[in-house]
């Protein structure tokens, strides 16, 4: 019951955290094993979710570390559920792709803390006091990064989404 319950929401956390639909299920089946290794250990001192965003947020540090040393980081962020929209033509389904992978790119080019901190607090939509538990540092200390993290993926992304403007 309690995979069923969570385990969308851990795989797109693991799978935005690294960028490769095979690497996040790895990652993901790895994060439940463990939880079920230890759930003699879970206090309830948090929010069982807390505990196992923990847990997932641990394994995919590590996962992390061993894919950069491959050189394997830069992969195409996709929805990892379908989208009910129209159809797009050709050139809009490229357009986005072309998106997603540049927001992808930059995203892994942050330090991992603030990668992090965005992946929880804007992708996931965890409150920052979660988050805040999560990672093991003040409530202020999230917004701080947060606001670090922001700044620095939109000066990334500043010079592609500005020329897309001007060529308009």
């Amino acid at each position: 019951m309690l995979v069923r319950r969570h385990e969308k929401t851990i795989f797109n956390l693991v799978y935005r955290m690294l960028g490769d639909y095979d690497e996040a299920a790895e990652v993901s089946q790895e994060v439940f094993l463990s939880a079920y290794r230890a759930i003699g250990q879970f206090r309830g001192d948090a929010n069982f979710s807390t505990w196992l965003y923990r847990i997932a947020l641990n394994h995919t540090s590590t996962r992390r570390k061993t894919l950069i040393r491959r050189q394997q980081r830069n992969v195409a962020i996709e929805d990892t559920e379908p989208v009910r929209d129209l159809q797009p033509g050709p050139a809009e389904a490229m357009e986005k792709k072309e998106i997603r992978e540049r927001v992808q790119r930059a995203l892994n080019s942050l330090e991992p803390d603030d990668a992090t901190v965005i992946l929880l607090r804007d992708l996931q939509d965890i409150p920052y006091e979660e988050v805040a538990r999560l990672l093991e540092i003040p409530v202020g200390t999230v917004k701080s990064r947060l606001h670090r993290a922001r700044q620095a993926l939109k000066s990334q992304l500043a010079s592609y989404f500005y020329a897309g403007r001007k060529a308009v």
